[in-house]
């Protein structure tokens, strides 16, 4: 149900900045109806902006609804956002 991956621990000592990998579970929670909804908007293509303005929020509501998003999710990125998305079958591919 967790999955691992790699986070970086900064240590300092006297010599300067020192960084070292180790691994975490993380392990995935549900998304609320509100995240799916941002989840599928962001799939689909939409701008912060425009999503916010369709949901009527503001944007830096939204922003956080993704940072939750992707922290519940174990995510870096937009692109695995919409991978993930797509995976789940949040959104469909489309042909064109």
């Amino acid at each position: 149900m967790g999955r691992w991956i790699k986070e970086r621990a900064v240590l300092k000592d006297q010599n300067g900045i020192h960084q070292r990998i180790i691994s975490a579970p993380v392990f995935r929670r549900e998304l609320t109806k509100r995240e799916i909804e941002v989840l599928t908007l962001v799939a689909q293509g939409y701008k912060n902006r425009e999503i916010a303005k369709k949901l009527g929020v503001a944007v830096k509501t939204l922003e956080n609804h993704r940072v939750n998003i992707m922290n519940k999710l174990g995510l870096r990125n937009t692109v695995q956002m919409i991978r993930y998305a797509i995976e789940k079958g949040i959104v469909p591919i489309e042909d064109r």
